[in-house]
């Protein structure tokens, strides 16, 4: 097995997918028991961090992060959740928001293994190079 994590989430999502809450705890229970019996116990973070991937993919559910110098207000979040939610088709959009006063204005934005950057700085680098050329 090359990636353990990755394909131990996988068939706990499998096994767990339409399953009522009632039922979970047990699954569970014995999918931990497995893990102690084959020894991979240590990689359980591991495990739980490729879960969390798979049940976002397997649900519609993006994990963005959008860094700005001051932070941003609710009008903006909601907007750029709807510009994440159009660009990448997710049915739900978690934004974490992160202040970085190296960026002079604007916001960074960075989703699944994509980066919106729209500083205030790049914009002036654009700006630069199309007077260029």
């Amino acid at each position: 097995m090359k990636n353990i994590p990755k394909q131990f989430a996988l068939a706990l999502y499998e096994v767990l997918e339409g399953k009522p809450p009632g039922k979970l705890k047990p699954i569970i229970k014995r999918f931990v028991e497995l893990m102690a019996g084959k020894n991979i116990l240590a990689k359980a973070d591991k495990i739980v961090v490729e879960f969390a991937k798979v049940w976002n993919e397997k649900n519609g559910i993006i994990e963005a992060e959008a860094a700005s110098a001051n932070g941003l207000d609710k009008a903006s979040i909601k907007l750029l959740k709807n510009y994440i939610t159009d660009l990448s088709g997710a049915k739900e959009v978690r934004l974490e928001e992160k202040i970085d006063k190296n960026i002079l204005g604007g916001v960074i934005m960075r989703y699944g293994d994509r980066i919106v950057d729209g500083s205030l700085r790049n914009s002036l680098e654009e700006l630069r190079e199309k007077m260029i050329k």
